[in-house]
């Protein structure tokens, strides 16, 4: 059986409704190498561990280009926009469900699936959320931005793709080509 992890993060809580975004990678059994890569990629363009929001668009748009560069990326990267909803569990729910079931392609799997600032409280709901959506959940998990780079390369994608969606012209043409390659997948 095989084992999937799924990281997810969000933005867009902020525009009361009119577009959020959700971001998941997965990975699966090379999950450790991956994220040697993710702090190497990291350190080389200077974003280290800082939150998307906090690193310089220079330092985003250096690490953007070394991950969807990375071959041990592809297809592992998703994101779903929603709008006129303020319902924003529904949203991350359908987007892991979505993800996970993409990358299993009718494998039997148990997937863990981490979110950033899942709440304790809230990961028994979450659980029986993914099951509702035919999801194998083995674990759930919350996770903060700065504990794991795989969390951090969720923050970036959703920063990422939200830059686009507004029309920030420095992401723009980055994520069409991620799109087009097939990189960077909505789901």
């Amino acid at each position: 059986m095989r084992k999937l992890y799924c990281y997810l993060d969000e933005t867009g809580q902020d525009t009361q409704g009119r577009l959020f975004v959700v971001a998941a990678v997965i990975t699966g059994d090379e999950r450790d190498r991956v994220r040697s890569l993710l702090e190497r990629l990291e350190h080389a363009s200077g974003k280290g561990q800082k939150k998307w929001s906090k690193a310089t668009r220079s330092q985003r748009q250096a690490y953007m280009v070394q991950v969807l560069q990375a071959p041990a990326l592809h297809e592992r990267l998703f994101y779903a926009r929603f709008s006129q909803t303020t319902t924003y569990l529904p949203c991350v729910l359908h987007t892991a469900a979505l993800a996970i079931t993409t990358v299993a392609a009718g494998e039997d799997y148990r997937a863990t699936v981490l979110i950033d600032g899942l709440q304790r409280a809230e990961r028994f709901r979450v659980g029986v959320g993914l099951r509702q959506l035919q999801v194998a959940v083995r674990r759930v998990r919350g996770l903060r931005d700065e504990s794991d780079a795989f969390i951090r390369l969720a923050d970036a994608v959703a920063g990422f793709v939200r830059g686009s969606l507004e029309g920030h012209a420095d992401v723009t043409p980055l994520f069409q080509e991620a799109v087009r390659r097939r990189v960077l997948r909505e789901v």
